[in-house]
């Protein structure tokens, strides 16, 4: 798709304001996991890249150190930027759901020095991957027109696509599974028995998320309905990188609520999502969403 400079600049500086608007207003929660560090690294690279491309288009043929830049140098830039963000949606998706299973069965509510620098280092490492695998590999071509439109030619990210329909359905399925009207049904599936107060778990898991996240569901979903195309350079921002945080971690809470018998609640928030779980697994006895004398508060950050 065929994008003229002006308008590339325009959207470029608008997403540089959102994201660090997102990421001023959740500072607190930012600076604790790998997504929030992330996400910062994401709103410094693209601050750096509209800044790099504005003062080329406005001070076209000007020279550095005998490298003479031209508008032909914006649409070099963008392509390799929409390279670099079309393959990293699904690692930063990964390691987030590592990092959040990981903080979820930790005893610590404080992220230490040692996990932020862990942060920063494999924030830095998974940028510099990126780029070494697209100035590296074959496959990567970049494309021109030799037209003088001042146009660039831009695609989009199938990796997007890919991780929101893998989400869909993994929500249909487990909102199936929890409200799945008899229970023959889940022990054929599973082998075994799920107890009444885990179902009740996993769906206010699936509820504080939808809840949350309906109206940018619903909008991912229709966008490409309505032949909305995005960029990979756009597709790649802070409120995907949070929607996306907020989604591991309600997998992993799911995956918690499963796998442990836990007698303890948990008030769970990403800056987005919080989540409260009051529950006690007994052999003839369910409690949630009140706090008894056999249940400990805790508060995790994610």
């Amino acid at each position: 798709m065929d994008t003229s400079i002006p308008s590339l600049l325009l959207v470029l500086w608008l997403k540089s304001f959102l994201n660090w608007l997102v990421v001023v207003v959740q500072r607190h929660y930012m600076i604790r996991t790998f997504s929030g560090f992330f996400c910062i690294s994401l709103a410094l690279i693209d601050s750096l890249l509209s800044f790099v491309l504005t003062a080329i288009f406005y001070l076209e043929g000007f020279s550095i150190s005998g490298w003479h830049f031209t508008r032909y140098y914006i649409c070099l830039l963008t392509q390799i930027a929409c390279f670099i963000y079309a393959m990293l949606h699904w690692p930063v998706f990964l390691l987030m759901g590592l990092d959040n299973f990981w903080t979820l069965s930790s005893s610590s509510r404080h992220t230490s020095w040692t996990q932020k620098l862990t942060y920063i280092v494999g924030v830095c490492l998974l940028w510099i991957l990126a780029a070494l695998y697209v100035f590296w590999v074959p496959d990567v071509a970049l494309l021109f027109r030799d037209d003088e439109k001042h146009q660039c030619q831009l695609f989009s990210s199938p990796q997007s696509s890919q991780i929101l329909v893998a989400l869909l359905l993994t929500v249909t399925f487990v909102i199936l599974y929890t409200y799945a009207p008899f229970e023959k049904w889940r022990v054929q599936v599973f082998l075994h028995s799920t107890p009444q107060c885990c179902l009740i778990c996993l769906r206010q898991v699936m509820h504080t998320f939808l809840s949350t996240w309906a109206s940018f569901l619903v909008l991912k979903i229709i966008a490409p309905l309505l032949m909305i195309e995005m960029h990979a350079y756009l597709q790649l921002n802070v409120i995907w990188l949070s929607f996306l945080n907020s989604f591991s971690v309600a997998l992993a809470l799911c995956g918690r609520s499963v796998a442990q018998n836990s007698q303890q609640s948990d008030t769970i928030t990403d800056g987005f999502c919080s989540w409260y779980f009051c529950f006690t697994y007994g052999a003839d006895e369910w409690n949630y969403g009140q706090q008894t004398d056999r249940t400990e508060v805790k508060t995790l950050n994610v």
